[in-house]
């Protein structure tokens, strides 16, 4: 409010001396029968008081709602970018570890080429401004858009790029009629003859088509994605990577790379399984006390989840060196990462209920190195101990 809208509203100051008054008197008038009178007066004073105190004793500039919107939709194309821009960072983090570890995924395997794609409709629910942030970040004209090619896929081999647009599916052309049918059923017809076999897209780049021809590989079946808040996490359900947008911008690639094999180990040992089955057996303490019309608040289910989550942590971190190690990626550095991240989980109490310590998981992985490096000299096959992989 600038200057000389204070000076019109200071014939309200003998008025605000009054407000003051009536706000006591009415504050204590309220234990009465006529509570919604009195309330009904108390809250006008307290806008007239509002008003007073909201002049402002100086000129701020006013921004209007046309300002607004243009920065809100470049802020909103920003953090479009940053996040696409990292889960194709993190889809060709993982990729090399999900290729080249089918034999630890033990038939949890798919069929890949290597690519991500989003459409102009990415997404329900989204208002008018994310739409319009969305396709000036990926100028779609309204045709699907390659964001992410993994090094060494089918799909980087073929010789397909980011930005590409995605302008058939075998013989199934886009046009300007059948595009939103194109859009939304793209996934899925990619999907059944990446199954079949051989995949053929046509595409367009710099205004002109071309045909691609590309034959999948077999690749270990868990899916990525990006969590968009700043925490410092990774976590999976089995099927899932999941990653927050706080651990990507924190951590260098081959840090993102021993997150995601730990991970991944989660899921090539079946870990959430494991861990669902012993949260069960807590839980039938819990309804055995509860028949008794005791309700402990599911105290043994999480005392039995929690007793075990730290042992599977271990062998997670066990796991996920000969993971990288089956890779072709050097394993002695790995641990480090544990001294990086010291200072985010150390005051974090409740992290280790769930892990071990810091320092714990630092050795492991310093061990597990040597252990490594031991095989491979004497000519053993690398392969956790106790593990049996039937080699294809």
């Amino acid at each position: 409010m600038s200057r000389q809208q204070c000076k019109e509203k200071s014939r309200l100051h003998n008025s605000i001396r009054v407000s003051f008054l009536q706000i006591v008197e009415f504050s204590s008038e309220l234990s009465k029968l006529n509570v919604i009178k009195y309330s009904v007066k108390l809250l006008f004073s307290c806008v007239t008081v509002a008003l007073y105190i909201g002049c402002a004793s100086i000129d701020v500039p006013r921004v209007t709602p046309q300002e607004l919107a243009v920065e809100r939709q470049l802020q909103l194309e920003h953090t479009l970018t940053e996040g696409f821009d990292q889960i194709a960072r993190i889809h060709n983090l993982l990729w090399p570890l999900l290729e080249r570890n089918t034999d630890f995924c033990r038939g949890m395997t798919t069929r890949s080429i290597g690519l991500r794609h989003t459409s102009p409709r990415g997404g329900s629910g989204q208002s008018a401004v994310e739409r319009r942030a969305r396709d000036a970040v990926f100028d779609f004209n309204e045709r699907p858009v390659i964001y992410a090619v993994a090094e060494g896929s089918p799909a980087d081999t073929a010789g397909l790029k980011p930005n590409d647009r995605i302008v058939a599916v075998g013989r199934w052309t886009w046009t300007a009629e059948n595009a939103s049918d194109f859009n939304r059923s793209l996934q899925r017809r990619l999907d059944a003859m990446v199954r079949r076999g051989d995949v053929v897209l046509a595409i367009e780049r710099d205004g002109e088509r071309m045909s691609i021809d590309m034959t999948p590989i077999r690749i270990c079946n868990v899916d990525l994605s990006l969590k968009p808040t700043l925490e410092v996490q990774a976590r999976t359900n089995g099927r899932e990577i999941v990653v927050t947008l706080g651990m990507a911008e924190r951590l260098d690639d081959e840090q993102i790379r021993t997150v995601l094999a730990h991970e991944l180990a989660h899921c090539t040992m079946g870990h959430i399984t494991r861990t669902s089955v012993n949260s069960g057996l807590g839980l039938m303490f819990d309804l055995a006390f509860l028949t008794q019309r005791v309700w402990l608040g599911g105290v043994f289910s999480r005392l039995s989840r929690d007793a075990m989550s730290i042992s599977i942590e271990r062998e997670a971190d066990y796991v996920s060196m000969y993971l990288l190690a089956n890779a072709g990626f050097d394993t002695s550095d790995r641990a480090q990462i544990w001294r990086e991240l010291a200072d985010e989980v150390t005051f974090r109490s409740s992290f280790f209920t769930t892990h071990p310590y810091s320092p714990e998981r630092y050795l492991l992985l310093t061990k597990t190195h040597d252990e490594i490096d031991r095989k491979r000299e004497s000519g053993e096959d690398v392969v956790p101990n106790g593990m049996r992989l039937r080699r294809r």
